[in-house]
């Protein structure tokens, strides 16, 4: 009985040191960051107001620098949290995050995070793709109101667009009209537009009113209507795709509690204003205002884009689209 007494003592004690270890407060805190340097120092900044004690670590690298690292130093990562990578990144390496209901969890669309109960990331910011229009070239009636309207032989010397198999950006639009329409409809398409090589061709020469309509990200509209050029945007009413970068918690990180206490803030209004106006991005949440220029979130509907599957089928995608332009 008394060695069976001691047992229990023992266990009790290694239990309650263990509850200790995974529950005490932390002072310290390293972001893995992709986001810009002035993005993640501004977020740094405010988080510190409420938290002064944990003392924060950038480490600033590219995405693919970051994953690379993330795997390299398993099972045991440096990081705590990894910031503004893109969601199929976090897809991609999942079992390496740790699951998380941020305290702001119920203001972020499960579009825009993981939809598991415990999700391993929640958005950062997102880039729509959207009509750019010459506003001198058509009138408002004339404006394509949906991707299906870029097969409308009206368009045909009007819509310039760039070549999927030679812009990332192009291609999530073609990904796009595919799953909405499938091959028939992208065969058309590939016939009644002028392709460029470059993404940003075609908003110049929209800008420039050489051609009325492309399809481009909406922070390039944005930026022609700051400069005072003949042009407006429209978002697709049949949707657009929900392409978003997230952020997410390092499983077995340093510093478990001050990652918790970050996703906390890093979901909140706060954090989200300082995204929205540090480097003008779109945020994830539909209460905030656009971008500069640019319409509300709540505004504009949203379609899910399964950026997995997009990269799986670029290659056959971009192909046969390539023989159907010729």
């Amino acid at each position: 009985m008394k060695k069976i007494l001691i047992v229990l003592v023992v266990l009790s004690l290694l239990s309650g040191a263990a509850f200790a270890q995974g529950s005490k407060e932390t002072n310290a805190l390293v972001l893995w960051s992709a986001a810009a340097e002035d993005e993640a120092q501004a977020l740094v900044v405010k988080f510190n107001e409420k938290y002064p004690a944990i003392k924060v670590s950038v480490i600033r690298a590219g995405s693919g620098e970051l994953l690379t690292r993330l795997n390299a130093e398993q099972p045991r990562p440096k990081g705590d949290i990894l910031l503004g990578i893109a969601k199929e990144s976090f897809d991609g390496a999942y079992e390496f995050f740790r699951g998380y209901k941020a305290a702001n969890h119920a203001s972020i669309g499960a579009n825009v995070r993981d939809t598991a109960a415990l999700p391993r990331y929640y958005g950062f910011s997102m880039p729509l793709q959207a009509f750019m229009v010459n506003t001198k070239l058509l009138k408002p009636a004339d404006y394509p109101s949906s991707w299906a309207d870029l097969i409308n032989p009206k368009y045909k010397k009007e819509l310039i667009l760039a070549n999927p198999a030679l812009s990332g950006s192009a291609y999530a639009q073609l990904y796009m009209v595919y799953k909405l329409y499938g091959n028939e409809f992208v065969k058309k398409m590939a016939k009644n537009a002028t392709f460029t090589a470059s993404s940003t061709v075609g908003p110049e020469s929209v800008a420039r009113g050489e051609y009325a309509i492309t399809v481009t990200g909406e922070g390039n509209i944005a930026k022609y209507i700051g400069e005072g050029a003949p042009v407006t945007f429209v978002y697709p009413k049949d949707g657009t795709g929900a392409r978003f970068d997230a952020s997410g918690i390092i499983a077995n990180g340093p510093n478990p509690r001050s990652a918790e206490l970050f996703m906390d803030f890093l979901t909140s209004q706060d954090a989200y204003k300082i995204i929205l106006n540090t480097r003008n991005r779109r945020v994830v949440v539909p209460t905030l205002p656009g971008p500069k220029h640019l319409p509300a979130l709540g505004d504009i509907k949203l379609f899910p884009y399964d950026a997995v599957e997009a990269a799986k089928i670029r290659e056959e995608l971009t192909s046969k689209f390539s023989d159907w332009m010729n």
